[in-house]
């Protein structure tokens, strides 16, 4: 195990995450210290050949005893199954109660600002959080810099719903990306994991009957942009997994990441990320749409809803196309948890 013998189950569950990363130098530090603020216990660091000062962070915060780094050569070719498998693996070596499977510039944010006091924690298997863009503006993003529940009025948040997303921006050609709400998130019980579709979206349990219910106190804020310069690195590693990984990408899969490595002719770059940057002009007439809503609104609003069993939100053809992904992967003949001796 990476953190040896845990203690028998306690009324306090334990929690682990498992955050993808390169080259996210700008918020890998904020990423990490927001994780232990709000009371995950391990956190696993899934580093993707970062040269960009990002392992600089990792190495220290390793050295300090707070997280695990662990690698993965950006070169080796890998499929889907030997990805879910990998992650799969963690989450059960992590000795957790529960897992979130991330990326760094995703930001959970609890209703009490501690993931401990989900009310879903102790009658469910995997819980769904909805997942929101953060604002941009031309000065900073719209997100306090301690994102404690005092500060939730601070967080401001696009909530554009569309029934598909793709087609939406195929439609709408100059409609800023980061306006629209992105597909949901997910933690889950470490033992019913049996497989973790592509980008942590969603968690697969084998045969297994499992409580899925959509979290009422829970969600997760998205940070796509914020500077010009991790935008450019984020492009240019996007066309390099292309050319390395096309396979990976064959389908609908991260259709979006694709569309931006197309963006080969001068200046589109710069205008693709000027689009998403909001000026107080477009920012009030957001507001005034409930386009932008602070994270403090939409938590609020979920308080009283009623459970319900919750199957991931995705939009259209982006959710068919990770559900594709999905039924291959989660076949009964598929078991990675058992292909790696756990």
């Amino acid at each position: 195990m990476l953190f040896g013998a845990m203690d028998a189950p306690s009324i306090t569950p334990k929690i682990a995450a498992i955050v993808g990363v390169k080259d996210e130098v700008e918020i890998i530090g904020a990423s990490l210290t927001h994780l232990r603020q709000i009371g995950v216990d391990h956190i696993i660091v899934s580093d993707a050949g970062s040269t960009d000062g990002t392992l600089d962070v990792l190495e220290a915060e390793q050295r300090a005893g707070h997280v695990t780094v662990t690698h993965v050569d950006p070169d080796e070719v890998v499929d889907y199954d030997t990805e879910s498998a990998r992650a799969v693996a963690l989450a059960r070596a992590s000795g957790a109660d529960w897992v979130l499977f991330m990326d760094a510039d995703e930001f959970f944010i609890p209703a009490t600002g501690s993931l401990k006091d989900c009310r879903h924690l102790h009658d469910a298997d995997i819980i769904v959080a909805d997942r929101f863009n953060v604002v941009v503006t031309p000065r900073h993003l719209l997100m306090p810099a301690t994102l404690a529940p005092r500060h939730y009025g601070s967080l401001s948040l696009f909530t554009r719903h569309v029934a598909d997303f793709r087609r939406y921006l195929e439609t709408h050609p100059h409609a800023p990306f980061v306006t629209v709400r992105p597909g949901p998130k997910v933690m889950a019980r470490a033992s019913v994991a049996t497989a973790v579709a592509p980008g942590g979206h969603d968690v697969g349990a084998g045969d297994a009957a499992v409580r899925r219910v959509a979290a009422t106190d829970l969600i997760v804020a998205h940070v796509p942009f914020s500077t010009k310069d991790r935008f450019e690195r984020k492009v240019a590693n996007i066309r390099n997994e292309v050319a390395v990984h096309p396979a990976y990408f064959a389908g609908g899969y991260a259709w979006h990441w694709r569309r931006w490595a197309e963006m080969t002719s001068p200046g589109a770059i710069d205008a693709e990320f000027a689009l998403q940057v909001s000026d107080d002009r477009a920012l009030e007439g957001w507001r005034r749409e409930g386009i932008v809503r602070s994270a403090e609104e939409l938590l609020a609003e979920r308080a009283p809803m009623t459970d319900a069993v919750q199957e991931p939100s995705f939009g259209g053809r982006l959710w068919a196309d990770v559900h594709a992904w999905s039924q291959r992967l989660w076949h009964p003949r598929f078991r990675p948890v058992d292909a790696l001796g756990h």
